[in-house]
């Protein structure tokens, strides 16, 4: 399977919503384009954020909603 270029995938993806922001580290602007292509299903996407977020609090690896 070709791997695509840059411009390839922005030609392909045009026409999808995105999301620009920017962060800075150090001195340094960063510019992030996110593009939204519809591959993922948001309830699985949620499903593994909310398993991986009480996994990790429950492990102590982050604080718990009740101590922040």
């Amino acid at each position: 399977m070709k791997k695509k270029t840059m411009q390839e995938m922005n030609e392909q993806y045009k026409d999808c919503p995105t999301d620009v922001n920017i962060y800075e580290i150090g001195s340094v602007r960063y510019e992030l384009t996110s593009h939204f292509v519809g591959k993922k299903d948001i309830n699985d996407v949620l499903l593994d954020y909310a398993t991986n977020r009480i996994t990790n609090e429950m492990l102590g690896r982050i604080p718990t909603a009740e101590s922040a």
